[in-house]
């Protein structure tokens, strides 16, 4: 009970603070994953919200990040480019 007691109040914590936990690379890719099939393709990487804010520079990076050249990303190829991201390439 006091473990529950606790959570709440992290999140009440966070939710005042506007301080959002950020979320994994794997939660990122399983939400762009749309049909489940443990790829990302490029219609679904570019139907998100940020590609489609600048939809040349989303596909640049999809291509950038497609590191077999086979039209989807592997969940490895996405955490590669989010490791890189990560340490400011």
């Amino acid at each position: 009970m006091a473990a529950l007691a606790a959570g709440l109040a992290t999140a009440s914590a966070q939710d005042q603070s506007g301080d959002k936990p950020k979320a994994t690379p794997e939660a990122k890719f399983a939400k762009m994953d749309a049909d489940h099939d443990g790829k990302v393709s490029k219609a679904e990487f570019m139907g998100t919200k940020r590609a489609q804010e600048d939809p040349e520079k989303a596909a640049k990076k999809f291509d950038s990040l497609d590191a077999n050249k086979d039209g989807s990303l592997s969940l490895d190829e996405f955490k590669a480019g989010a490791a890189k991201k990560a340490a400011g390439e």
